[in-house]
């Protein structure tokens, strides 16, 4: 799937306007979400950090994924901090975005030699671990206790 994010920042009216576009047909784009912040509330969470910001931005119409919500943390901090009024475009395809390996991410070679084999999941090496046997007993009492019962217990 193809998204494409539109950020207007709208000094007049005091907004931040970010429109979400998804791809229907091929390069074909229908808008699915408008969401309208405060400007303030936005300086507020620019000057908070990007994770402030992208929980300000997320709400119940626009909840974009993690790296969508990232970048358009970025751009909108960019924008707010060089005061750049024209409108700011971005383009995610999911094929791309998702498909690339992060560089901190585990090589699957390396799984691949830490799993177990099938013999090796059905091994029997009770022979190798000890059993402990419960040696105790354990008493139900009645509801009522008698006392008798007690002090003989006490004296064990």
């Amino acid at each position: 799937m193809k998204q494409k994010y539109l950020i207007l920042r709208n000094d007049e009216k005091n907004e931040l306007i970010i429109k979400e576009f998804l791809e229907i047909n091929k390069e074909i784009f229908s808008l699915v979400c408008e969401e309208t912040y405060n400007n303030n509330d936005i300086e507020s969470a620019v000057a908070k950090g990007e994770k402030h910001l992208v929980s300000v931005l997320r709400t119940d119409n626009i909840y974009p994924v993690g790296l969508y919500a990232d970048k358009l943390a970025e751009s909108i901090i960019r924008m707010y901090g060089t005061g750049h009024k024209e409108p700011i475009k971005l383009f995610f395809d999911d094929a791309i975005s998702f498909s690339k390996k992060k560089e901190d991410s585990i090589d699957l070679e390396d799984v691949e030699d830490k799993i177990p084999g099938d013999d090796e999941l059905f091994e029997d090496d009770f022979d190798d671990h000890k059993i402990l046997k419960n040696v105790c007993s354990i008493k139900v009492a009645d509801d009522e206790i008698d006392d008798e019962v007690l002090d003989s217990e006490e004296e064990n």
